[in-house]
């Protein structure tokens, strides 16, 4: 999910001059090590309480991916964040499967990329996609995922829809501050009819919808940065990217406060002890790398954030290979030893890793 802050590198106010120019690149440059990339958005505010078209959907897609991410892929997938996973959601990712099927486009295997709900999305598509191939005729390889790179990843939910939710049902009769925090998550005056995917994005509701698929492996981008000064962290439940907890972002099991994915590594890179890490990891989930300081829309972005931590490391993901470049040295400042990706800090998040994988 990304809401209105974390929108503004993508936006509408972009010109049609630099959306032409992304489309240009995305046919020139569309595969990740070979492979194509199909690229699977989030929440989109400006959904809620409307009825885009096909048209505008494809357009909101398009210009959310523009800072990195578009013209490294081929496909662009599109959905509407007023409607709910297993009604509209469902019908138009359905829809656009059965054009890669139809097109044969992952045939020698595909890359999804996602960022926020677009993991929650893409679990579902997953749970459902050998049954719709099925109904239309074809073998479970016509559209072969051989890996799912989740930046941010809002597959367990976040409390930030627990508290959209109440607020929007209770006629605001919440905090100042509680209510300024879900002005800033909707961006909208919404009637409860019309909150759409904020409700599947509830944490108890995203840990229903489809958490057992574990054929593909999941590679989780984490950051635990700040924005809007902050003030969406008090209602998540642990270290948070301003958006999504850890405890979505990581993969773990539960919904638990969390102070890193790993049980051995901070956030910061100091290899120590973490007391609150995941009681345990959804199958096929390994997080590769985290940024202390990256907020919701750094992951995605060109932004560099600071350091970067390699998590899983040295391993092959079906022909993928997480490789990053370790420095281990002592660190006077945390007093302990530190494990960081060489040269990370020059780099987003995103370029970081595409760097490792496209290879």
């Amino acid at each position: 999910m990304t809401f209105r802050k974390t929108l503004t590198h993508l936006p509408m106010r972009r010109t049609a001059l630099m959306l032409l120019i992304g489309l240009f690149s995305l046919a020139a440059q569309a595969t990740l090590n070979g492979k194509p990339v199909v690229l699977v958005h989030g929440f989109q505010y400006q959904h809620l309480g409307t009825y885009p078209d096909t048209s505008t959907l494809q357009q909101n897609a398009t210009e959310y991916w523009q800072e990195y991410w578009l013209h490294r892929a081929e496909v662009v997938m599109h959905w509407s964040s007023g409607e709910r996973i297993r009604d509209g959601i469902a019908d138009d990712i359905r829809n656009q499967v059965k054009s890669l099927a139809d097109n044969g486009t992952c045939l020698n295997g595909c890359v999804f990329v996602t960022h926020s709900t677009g993991d929650l999305v893409t679990r579902y598509m997953l749970r459902n996609l050998n049954g719709w191939l099925w109904q239309w005729g074809y073998g479970p390889d016509r559209v072969k995922v051989l890996t799912v790179l989740d930046i941010a990843g809002a597959g367990g939910g976040t409390e930030l829809a627990d508290l959209g939710v109440s607020v929007v049902e209770s006629d605001n009769i919440f905090s100042n501050a509680a209510t300024s925090v879900v002005n800033w998550f909707l961006d909208t005056n919404v009637s409860p009819s019309e909150l759409g995917v904020v409700r599947d994005l509830q944490p108890a509701v995203a840990r229903s919808i489809a958490t057992d698929n574990s054929a593909v492996p999941r590679l989780r981008m984490v950051g635990a940065g700040s924005e809007y000064l902050g003030a969406s962290k008090p209602f998540i439940l642990g270290k948070d990217d301003s958006v999504v907890p850890l405890h979505s972002a990581c993969g773990s099991v539960l919904q638990e406060s969390l102070d890193s994915c790993s049980s051995n590594i901070e956030m910061s890179g100091e290899i120590d002890y973490v007391a609150k890490s995941p009681s345990g990891l959804l199958y096929n989930h390994f997080p590769i790398i985290m940024g202390e300081d990256s907020n919701h829309s750094d992951t995605m972005s060109n932004q560099t954030s600071g350091t970067m931590v390699p998590v899983v490391n040295n391993r092959n993901f079906n022909g993928l290979t997480v490789d990053f470049a370790e420095n281990n040295y002592w660190s006077w400042w945390y007093w302990d030893d530190m494990k960081v990706i060489r040269g990370g800090d020059g780099k987003s998040m995103s370029a970081n890793v595409f760097d490792t994988l496209n290879w």
